[in-house]
């Protein structure tokens, strides 16, 4: 009889020890938040199912903010001006418009929406929501692009995951942003003294006319290096056709009125003649150079006359001075 006793005794001592072990930190789903919230043992006020995703729930932009001062007044009230300005390289702090309260086997984390990652924004944000957390959540917002970024008041700003505890904690938070709704000068301090944006924005611009100064260098180069090149043929192709000239020159003054060792008796053939002649010693000698003298010599013409007929061939196209290239 002592049995069935022993057997209860057993089953409670399991079901204590079971108790007491840690079970495994679990994320609540879609349907977990609702459940969670309908039973109160979550208070998210104002509550919005549409905000409701399927791992997490997203916050919006509450009425405080503050940025960067302008005219005297860095504090905003989103609810009347309905827009918060990041300016340009610049920090703001917003508040969340949902006040949260968690039991002591609930805690969360949060972060920006990738949307404004991408927009280039960056948010710091606390390790975790404590569990028995009651309070507002303020976030500190960094615009990192060099153009002012806006965010509408109610806006989706925040995500955050819901986790359930595998026991409840022995006590709840009790920091500094327990029961807290609104700004402290802690946090206003350093927006109020924010110097940086301009000098982030000078550095940007810096940059960016570096970068143009770069651009035209390189392009400066590339034409400076065209015009040497340019300049270097030129300069070849003049040399190449001075040379030409003066030995041209000597072999005309030397057959004018120089001594020749040997006597040369001219040819007297007609004009027509003449020209086949040339025009068959040009296709005899194809690509090498012909200066006047040479042909004169060569086909034992008076000097006056081939120069004559050369000007009338080349008129006709049927003759030509060669690129300097040609010749070599």
């Amino acid at each position: 009889m002592a049995w069935p006793g022993a057997i209860r005794r057993l089953t409670v001592y399991l079901q204590h020890a079971q108790s007491a072990q840690k079970g495994p930190l679990m994320i609540l789903c879609d349907t977990e938040i609702e459940q969670e919230v309908k039973a109160k043992r979550i208070n998210i006020t104002p509550f919005d199912r549409n905000m409701i995703q399927p791992a997490s729930y997203d916050l919006k932009v509450g009425e405080d903010a503050a940025t960067v001062p302008s005219n005297g007044n860095s504090r905003i009230n989103l609810k009347k001006e309905k827009v918060l300005v990041l300016p340009a390289f610049s920090p703001a702090v917003v508040w969340t418009l949902e006040e949260l309260k968690f039991p002591l086997d609930i805690a969360g984390r949060f972060g920006l929406k990738s949307g404004l990652s991408r927009r280039g924004v960056y948010a710091s944000v606390g390790p975790q929501i404590d569990p028995g957390f009651d309070g507002k959540l303020s976030v500190t917002l960094f615009n990192l692009t060099p153009t002012p970024l806006s965010l509408n008041y109610k806006d989706r700003f925040l995500t955050m995951e819901i986790h359930r505890l595998g026991r409840a904690a022995s006590k709840g938070y009790e920091g500094e942003y327990q029961r807290r709704k609104t700004f402290t000068s802690r946090e206003l301090d350093p927006i109020l003294g924010f110097e940086g944006h301009h000098g982030l924005g000078d550095v940007v611009k810096g940059f960016d006319a570096i970068h143009d100064k770069l651009e035209a260098i390189s392009s400066l180069g590339a034409k400076f290096d065209s015009f040497l090149k340019s300049y270097e043929n030129q300069n070849r192709d003049l040399v190449a056709s001075n040379k030409a000239l003066v030995a041209e020159m000597k072999k005309l003054v030397d057959y004018m009125v120089g001594e020749h060792s040997k006597t040369l008796v001219l040819r007297t053939v007609t004009k027509d003649q003449a020209k086949q002649e040339i025009l068959a010693l040009f296709k005899k000698k194809k690509k090498q150079p012909l200066f006047y003298s040479d042909i004169a010599e060569t086909l034992k013409l008076d000097l006056e006359l081939v120069v004559e007929l050369c000007h009338e061939l080349e008129r006709l196209g049927q003759i030509g001075v060669l690129p300097s290239h040609e010749t070599k």
